[in-house]
């Protein structure tokens, strides 16, 4: 009996930990770990040219509407400079960006493709 407490008290704990760690950690490597953080696709224009890092590496920072036409800013790596005008469906759960992919406007949900424009 006294197992089952201890055991049922670390699980206790370690719920507390992890709802704590999605409510006020806001990093990348958090929410790509917590499961209580649900994967969203935002979708978003590239409007410049991304700033680079390094020799293979271009930083974007972007306004993006996800698929609830809620405006959403994100920010995620390329190994190339995308092009302007582009349009790209990325994979994020919160501040994780998981991938991105080029799509074209009219794969877009409706709503999106109303703001994107």
């Amino acid at each position: 009996m006294r197992v089952l407490k201890i055991t049922i008290g670390f699980l206790v704990v370690a719920v507390i930990i992890v709802l704590s760690m999605s409510l006020l950690v806001k990093n990348e490597l958090a929410d790509m770990l917590n499961p209580f953080i649900p994967q969203k696709d935002v979708f978003v224009k590239i409007d410049h040219t991304g700033k680079k890092i390094n020799q293979s590496t271009y930083e974007y920072a972007l306004e993006g509407i996800n698929e609830d036409g809620k405006k959403i800013k994100i920010t995620f790596t390329a190994s190339k400079q995308l092009r302007e005008g582009a349009y790209l469906k990325v994979d994020t759960k919160r501040t994780y960006v998981k991938s991105w992919e080029e799509v074209q406007l009219n794969d877009m949900p409706s709503v999106v493709q109303n703001k994107l424009k």
